[in-house]
């Protein structure tokens, strides 16, 4: 199992380099405006906590793959919480219609976020106890590096302001680090594990599918961070398309 592990770490090692997570970490871009993509992240947290307490879990786990999953999942499961409160904290929390809501979270620039959770619940169908803790390592690996690349952000949005981010903060990735799957007895002895080469190749397989369905994730983030201004101008823009839609402009 340990070769699993080291496929997952050479996959974050290329994900760390996607042009989102560059962006993050060049000096040369204003902190401000590093974080505008967050809003329009709605559909990615507030989906993959349904994902992670209605579909992921087993509810009678049958063996120990199924119940790390389960503690995995349901460790994850308060963290949408802290991404509304930061919203509203960074100044991300414009009122509006409910129509306008709607539009902005199913607008043509999240389609391939929107696309990610059912990817995954695509899956995760038909797979075993292992293959689908693999898969959920896999996805908590994805959003290790994102956090690794965007806590920094947050702390100097906090040293500016005085507005302390949790999760876009070094409390979110702190708790990651504490989770039952980074426990080093847990990690050991899954390293342990005697893989057949087929299964081994099958697990490669999954990790593979896990980052490339994310890359979807991070390539619509890295381009609404470039071309957006923010969430009220990217508003007035869906306003104004559904008014002519309507024929009343």
């Amino acid at each position: 199992m340990k070769a699993v592990f080291d496929h997952i770490a050479r996959r974050s090692a290329e994900y760390a380099e996607e042009p989102l997570f560059v962006r993050l970490r060049d000096p040369s871009v204003d902190t401000e405006e590093k974080l505008n993509f967050a809003p329009w992240a709605a559909h990615f947290v507030m989906t993959f906590a349904d994902l992670y307490h209605f579909f992921l879990p087993t509810e009678k786990p049958r063996d120990r793959f199924e119940e790390l999953t389960n503690v995995h999942l349901s460790e994850e499961g308060t963290h949408w919480k802290w991404y509304l409160a930061d919203l509203s904290i960074a100044e991300m929390d414009p009122m509006m219609r409910f129509t306008d809501a709607l539009r902005f979270i199913w607008s043509d620039a999240t389609i391939k976020t929107r696309k990610l959770a059912y990817e995954m619940c695509r899956l995760s169908a038909g797979l075993d106890s292992l293959q689908k803790l693999v898969m959920v390592n896999a996805i908590e690996a994805t959003g290790r590096v994102a956090l690794e690349a965007v806590i920094p952000v947050g702390m100097e949005v906090a040293a500016r302001t005085g507005r302390r981010l949790t999760y876009f903060g070094n409390h979110h990735l702190e708790t990651e680090r504490h989770h039952t799957l980074e426990d080093e007895s847990v990690r050991r002895s899954l390293e342990e594990m005697t893989l057949d080469p087929a299964m081994r190749e099958n697990l490669f397989s999954i990790v593979d599918r896990v980052f490339e369905h994310f890359r979807g994730l991070s390539d619509d983030s890295f381009r609404i961070a470039r071309t957006r201004r923010g969430i009220t101008d990217d508003l007035r823009a869906l306003e104004s398309q559904a008014l002519a839609s309507a024929g009343r402009v």
